[in-house]
């Protein structure tokens, strides 16, 4: 028997633990080197397929611009294909969009830009939602465009996009007649400023000054319904007061105006007067920072600066004008504020000249060969000339010259202070502006100018001489290939046939449809049979299956309409067109005998990975709840029993807060709430509504209804201040003439 003491067993299990440890670490090293190789060689990896997307996409770019479409669209549309982990395929993507775009080709460019979703730089999310919300004005579908426009405004409100947003949120306005919303939005234009910008914060003088305000603090305001404050002072001695409202859904950001014009100070007026070279100082008192203190004053600084106009005018300095005839007065105008320096008529300096195109020999032996080179122009004579404001404070500048008509080079004395001009010459005036708000922030510059921002530019107006010819007019003629004419022919055929169907079938005059729809299919036939035999354009053949299943609706073929959806599902897996199919098959069925037959379609619109119908489909299912309720309670003679339905408004509003079926479905639980006399609830509905959606269609309709809710509550200073709104900011609404009748009502309530 072999003795052994327990320190030395003890001792050589530590020994074998060292050993084993000692062993073990050499290990733990190789496979930490391993994972450092393997991270480096998939970093390698991911260089090299940025590396060869980048190059296609470049390459494919330049096909485009050297006109070499065909070619170039396909490399483009490679880059996602083949490097989908790529950065580079978000700028693909919103390279084909801008393609489509140029091409009016809207419903393709939507496609293209919504791929931007997925990435990762904030500055291309915002780029991406701005170009589908002008796609969508282009469209004239304004409800979708006020969507994509708030978005950009709401989410991105530093971003360069935001201003280009409320432009088109008030052209939309515009178009729809809504006059005060119009200008409410395009006051905003302009009041976004990107985090990272660098230097002074730049104003124009004479327009609208706001001052916007990031507090997270603020969100608590939203509950309590009071206003921050902020206080404005000039370099000249202006100062004025002006209360913040919230600017988008987040309540961290507020946002006040006040009119700026060129004048003397007037304290407390309400409007800031500045002059040129003036300054404002911002101050708002925070009150509670970050790091814990309270009422701390965060003060800024703003530098008012003119972006500087200038152009041919006709005689009353009012209208521009390209044309100035030659031994007659030129009336010059020039808008700069920042020369407005005192309370005198002040001057300012322009230069003006004229230039001709030089003529070039040509090549007898490169005749006919367009080498694209830029035209050539040397200055003919050259004067300075001095304008004068149009009076105190007013900013424009105004003056007169007179340009000489000379037959030969000769005749033109280029010192003395006569203008001369020759036959076919351009008089430009050229202005030195500087400061000015063109090219600030990144935004490209409106006028030619040496540089944008802070740094001074040439500003310059051209005018041809005029002697009274009139130039000839060109004609060209394009060619366009006979297979894809004769596609598109057959197409805008079919789709003039499908319009007649649908009138003769909406008049009960269902032969004379059927035989419209027949015609129609005749001609939609042709392009898919061209189709598998040639290469047309991937967007006719989707359209000509969606012509058909629409001419097939027509006369209520219901299931060749539905296997015609599911032959474009399986030619085009990928198409934007089987969710538009899936949700026409689905409204046929609403109208048929049995409604709840479409809910299970709509909900395959639901489930399917990519759809921009989903929204809808959740409110038509919505729609037939409600169809068939008020069905059965007819039958039964009682009164409806809606709260399904409106659960599944409710679950709309709330799953596509984006949609302008959230406000449809929101717009239905409150005429629920209306009928139910829960008017305390529809009110609250309401105040959110205009929250949430300043530019939805029914707004006028919500006013209505709030004026309704108001009155039977008690509260008629509500209800005054409500029917007042829908007359100002809808006058031209159908809801008018009963909106005054209320207004009426209310006022005799209130002893007015």
């Amino acid at each position: 028997m072999t003795f052994t003491h327990p320190r030395a067993v003890a001792g050589r299990g530590l020994l074998c633990a060292l050993l084993a440890a000692a062993a073990a670490a050499p290990a733990t090293v190789e496979a930490a080197r391993s994972r450092r190789r393997r991270a480096s060689f998939e970093q390698s990896e991911d260089a090299k397929m940025e590396y060869k997307a980048n190059d296609m996409l470049r390459r494919g770019l330049e096909l485009l611009d050297m006109k070499q479409e065909e070619r170039g669209l396909k490399l483009i549309a490679s880059v996602p294909r083949m490097f989908p982990k790529s950065k580079s395929r978000f700028r693909a993507h919103l390279a084909l969009g801008q393609y489509h775009v140029g091409k009016r080709s809207y419903d393709l460019a939507i496609k293209q830009f919504r791929q931007l979703s997925e990435s990762e730089d904030a500055d291309q999310r915002a780029q991406a939602l701005y170009q589908v919300g002008i796609c969508y004005y282009n469209l004239n579908n304004f409800d979708k465009a006020f969507m994509a426009l708030r978005k950009v405004t709401n989410e991105f409100p530093w971003s360069v996009y935001a201003n280009e947003a409320f432009y088109y949120i008030g052209q939309c306005h515009f178009k729809l007649g809504r006059w005060a919303k119009a200008v409410d939005a395009l006051e905003k234009v302009g009041t976004s400023v990107p985090s990272n910008a660098k230097g002074d914060v730049l104003a124009e003088a004479g327009q609208r000054l706001f001052v916007k305000i990031f507090d997270k603090d603020l969100v608590v305001l939203t509950t309590t319904g009071e206003k921050p404050e902020a206080r404005l002072a000039t370099k000249s001695g202006d100062k004025e007061k002006v209360a913040l409202e919230t600017l988008g859904r987040s309540g961290e950001y507020y946002i006040g105006a006040l009119p700026t014009v060129p004048g003397d100070p007037k304290p407390g007026d309400g409007v800031l007067q500045v002059i040129g070279g003036d300054t404002v100082a911002v101050d708002y008192v925070d009150a509670n920072t970050e790091s814990g203190k309270r009422n701390e004053k965060r003060l800024a600084t703003i530098r008012m600066v003119s972006t500087a106009s200038i152009g041919f005018t006709d005689g009353a300095y009012r209208e521009y004008t390209r044309g100035v005839f030659g031994d007659g007065d030129a009336f010059i105008r020039v808008k700069d504020l920042d020369r407005d320096v005192s309370a005198n008529k002040d001057a300012v300096t322009v230069k003006v000249y004229t230039q001709y195109k030089v003529e070039k020999e040509v090549d007898v032996e490169r005749a006919g060969v367009d080498f694209e080179q830029e035209e050539e122009f040397e200055t003919r004579d050259t004067v300075q000339l001095k304008l004068t404001e149009t009076g105190p404070h007013t900013g424009i500048f105004v003056g007169t010259v007179l340009p000489h008509v000379a037959t030969r080079q000769e005749d033109v004395n280029q010192g003395d202070d006569k203008l001369s001009a020759i036959k076919g010459d351009d008089i430009i005036v050229e202005y030195y502006d500087e400061l000015h708000m063109a090219g600030a922030y990144g935004a490209e510059p409106l006028l030619s100018a040496r540089s944008g921002g802070s740094q001074p530019r040439d500003v310059r107006a051209t005018a041809k001489l005029l002697i009274g010819q009139i130039q000839d007019v060109k004609i060209e003629h394009r060619e366009v290939d006979t297979l894809d004419l004769r596609a598109r022919k057959n197409l805008i055929e079919a789709k003039i046939y499908l319009k007649l169907g649908s009138i003769f079938k909406d008049v009960g005059l269902v032969k004379k449809a059927h035989e419209k729809a027949a015609e129609g299919l005749d001609r939609v036939d042709d392009v898919i049979r061209m189709s598998m035999k040639a290469s047309l354009d991937r967007s006719l053949v989707e359209e000509a299956f969606s012509v058909k299943w629409d001419l097939l609706l027509v006369q209520d073929r219901l299931g060749e309409a539905i296997a015609v959806c599911r032959t474009l599902t399986r030619l085009f897996p990928d198409s934007t067109l089987v969710d538009q199919a899936l949700l026409k098959i689905g409204l046929a069925r609403m109208e048929g005998e049995r409604p709840y037959d479409a809910i299970g379609i709509f909900n395959a619109v639901i489930h399917l990975p990519k759809s921009e119908l989903k929204a809808e489909a959740q409110f038509r299912i919505g729609e037939v709840q409600e169809k068939v309720a008020v069905e059965q309670a007819k039958q039964r003679d009682r009164d409806p029993e809606l709260s399904r339905a409106m659960l599944t408004y409710k679950k709309c509003a709330e799953t596509y807060p984006d949609s302008p079926f959230a406000g449809d479905s929101l717009e239905k639980i409150a005429n629920y709430y209306i009928l139910t006399k829960d008017y305390k609830r529809a009110i609250e509905l309401m105040e959110r509504v205009f929250q949430d959606y300043p530019d939805a269609s029914f707004l006028d309709r919500m006013l209505l209804k709030w004026v309704i809710a108001a009155y039977r509550v008690g509260n008629f200073a509500m209800a005054k201040q409500k029917v007042d709104q829908l007359l100002a900011e809808y006058p031209n609404s159908t809801l008018a003439p009963k909106a005054r009748k209320f207004q009426e009502i209310i006022a005799r309530k209130l002893g007015t």
